[in-house]
């Protein structure tokens, strides 16, 4: 049965805002090369990457919580907002400062989901929230490719400029459809005065933490200054904690965690973001490693690009299909077919990672079964959290995302590193460090699959 003419409007308007979410993170990745070249290092190029990922993850569940109180359309509306003025002035200016300004104010966009979850949840009838939320997921690879395709293009035949001038465009139009099709939030009213300061500190130490996990390979992992960042961000994490469990009405609340189906969900989704979802910093090396490396496959990076692009788009499907499983069988049944898809994915690469045809194959599966696990997790956490902490916690959701895909790929890259071989100055994974790598990201995504039969069975959302 087809939705209601209203749903179907507010679907449109939330799925058009999560892709410009994903083309922002995207795009810039098409223009690294430009960007080295017109900022004089690829260090530099790197922070416009790194800049826009830290401010995002650590805001998210920061303000997820503030849609919460203060209306999540509404501040939805400010983040595309923020996103359009960030792209435009990264797109006319011609200083390094200027453009790193204008991503720290791009990085808001990375809080769209958990309000458009918010926003789900609020305005569709309980039955429909999972395969709504499961097409929101959708957008995510829909503005991946066109970030990376159209990114593309854009540089090839104009300037690194113009991928902000997109971006903005997109930031507009996507603010335009939620302004006119999103029903107005209420606000909270009464209850306990809301305790800032259980929030206020929680974004700083998650910044701290992921300024380590970014630059520590750079400086160096036991440089002075980069465990100074560690060591504050723990600190800083510790006094959140410990305030937040003291708090009546702590902004970002932990005791959220005691919830067994939401605390599983995190965890398994911690597993899945160090391993599965490192399937870039696996492949891309893979294909443009050379051949007689005797696993690489030669590829340019535009070709690399190619190859990769089929499992972004075969994965758009997994996400209303997770929801449609969630829905009926319960979140544990989705979580264990994604796990297991996803396992079966990595298990193929141990096999034949030789054929550019075959790499595309492990990807397309690997991408679905992920893709299920990305939808699954926040579908859950919807259900269980408060009604009026939903953002919030499915914000929290992408802050624990983004820290262990830090570490995962890390990890990743130190198995890699761990055995080589070389040709002259040439020097790249050997074979049994690519395998290495696999063993790790195979366990991973195992114990994620594992630690999902802890759902309980049967239970629907």
């Amino acid at each position: 049965m087809r939705p209601p003419p209203r749903t179907a409007a507010l679907l449109t308007a939330l799925w058009v805002a999560e892709m410009t979410s994903s083309f922002e993170t995207a795009m810039i990745l098409a223009a690294l090369k430009a960007l080295v070249a017109e900022f004089g290092g690829a260090a530099r190029a790197g922070w416009l990457v790194t800049a826009f990922l830290i401010v995002g993850s650590a805001a998210a569940a920061v303000v997820g919580r503030l849609g919460d109180i203060y209306g999540r359309q509404r501040v939805l509306l400010i983040v595309l907002a923020l996103g359009a003025a960030g792209s435009l002035l990264s797109a006319t200016g011609w200083s390094y400062g200027v453009v790193l300004l204008g991503r720290v104010l791009q990085g808001a966009t990375m809080t769209i989901l958990p309000l458009c979850i918010g926003l789900v949840r609020e305005n569709l009838p309980p039955g429909r929230v999972p395969a709504g939320i499961g097409l929101l997921v959708t957008g995510a690879s829909v503005g991946t490719a066109a970030g990376l395709v159209l990114g593309g293009l854009i540089v090839d035949h104009a300037s690194w400029h113009g991928i902000f001038l997109a971006s903005g465009a997109f930031c507009l139009v996507s603010l335009a459809l939620v302004a006119r099709l999103v029903p107005p939030s209420p606000r909270q009213t009464g209850g306990a005065p809301v305790d800032w300061l259980a929030g206020v500190l929680f974004a700083p130490a998650v910044t701290l933490v992921l300024l380590y996990l970014s630059a520590g390979k750079a400086w160096g992992w036991a440089d002075p200054a980069a465990l100074a960042l560690l060591g504050a961000g723990t600190v800083l994490g510790a006094a959140w904690w410990r305030r937040a469990l003291a708090s009546a009405n702590p902004l970002i609340d932990v005791r959220s965690l005691a919830n067994r189906s939401i605390a599983v969900a995190c965890a398994a989704s911690a597993l899945v973001a160090m391993g599965a979802m490192q399937i870039m910093v696996y492949f891309s090396l893979l294909m443009q490693a050379p051949a007689w490396t005797g696993m690489g496959m030669g590829l340019s990076a535009t070709m690399a690009g190619l190859v990769k692009l089929p499992s972004s788009l075969t994965a758009i499907p997994a996400g209303p299909f997770s929801g449609w499983l969630t829905a009926r069988g319960g979140g544990r049944l989705a979580m264990v077919t994604g796990g297991l898809i996803t396992t079966a994915g990595w298990v193929m690469a141990l096999g034949d990672s030789g054929s550019v045809a075959m790499a595309a194959l492990q990807m397309i599966v690997i991408a679905f079964g992920t893709m299920m696990l990305f939808t699954a997790a926040p579908t859950i956490i919807a259900a269980e959290a408060p009604a009026e902490r939903t953002s919030e916690i499915t914000g929290m959701l992408g802050v624990i995302r983004s820290l262990f895909m830090g570490v995962g790929s890390q990890m990743v890259a130190t198995l890699l590193a761990s055995d080589s071989v070389t040709r002259g100055a040439e020097r790249y994974p050997s074979p049994e460090a690519y395998h290495l790598a696999l063993y790790a990201i195979i366990a991973l995504t195992l114990g994620a699959t594992v630690i999902s039969l802890m759902l309980p069975k049967g239970k629907r959302v």
